[in-house]
Order: structure tokens, then sequence, then C-alpha cells
């Protein structure tokens, strides 16, 4: 029999599957808003795993895979708001703060209060944001 392993994490899986029950569970999750773009979740898992759990894109840190109320529960970020084929694995927490901020943006924004709260002045150009939708 052929040995096959996930196209993700590298877990031993079926000779027809392409995908572990774990990494599958992430790729099929649920969008409401859209059809997900699973080439594209495939892509931000394989891109976050350690070889030994998920790290979020933005902090690093271990993600958790179960408790969707954790702040470090897995989710998909989009980099660029609604541009479905760009995402990576952000903390839920992270991916609620950033919500319609650009990568870029949402940096600059981290940045400008890690200046304000070490006693600087705010950079108020950080509030250019091109992709704020609310």
């Amino acid at each position: 029999m052929i040995k096959k392993s996930c196209d993700v994490c590298n877990t031993p899986i079926h000779p027809l599957a392409k995908l572990c029950r774990r990494c599958k569970k992430f790729i099929d999750r649920v969008d409401i808003r859209k059809k997900p773009d699973k080439e594209a979740r495939i892509d931000a898992l394989k891109r976050a795993w350690d070889g030994k759990s998920f790290r979020c894109y933005y902090t690093g840190i271990e993600l958790d895979e179960k408790n969707y109320r954790n702040p470090r529960y897995l989710t998909f970020d989009h980099r660029i708001p609604r541009k479905e084929d760009d995402l990576v694995v952000a903390s839920a927490c992270i991916n609620d703060m950033k919500s319609d901020m650009s990568d870029e943006e949402f940096r600059a924004m981290v940045i400008a209060l890690a200046a304000r709260f070490q006693g600087g002045k705010f950079d108020l150009r950080a509030f250019e944001l091109g992709h704020w939708k609310r």
C-alpha cells in the first residue's frame, strides 16, 4: 500500500485523501459571507505549520485549534480585506483587531500605537485606511 501524507502537516492519511481530518476541518470551515477559496486556505495553513503546530502570521504564537472562544483560536485573515486569494492564518483576536485594514495598514497602526504607548506622538497618517468599510 502506498503511504501518503497530508498536504499541509504531513500526517499520514488515506491514499485517496489530500488532507488529514484536522486540516480538512479548517479548509471546510463555513464562511457565511461567500464561498471560501480552499486552495488559498491550504496555502495559508502550509505557511502557518511549523512541524508541530499552526502559528499566527502576525504574532508567531501557537494557535488554539479547538476552542473558538479562545483569543488564540485559528482563523483565516484576508491580508487585504475581501481579497479571497490572499489569506494568512491568524489568531481570532488579531484578526478581529485587523478587520478592515490591509496588512500594511495594520502594521502602521500598531507601530503608531506603540509609539504613543511609549510616550511619543501618535502618527495620524495611520488612520489613512483605504479598506475601512463600516
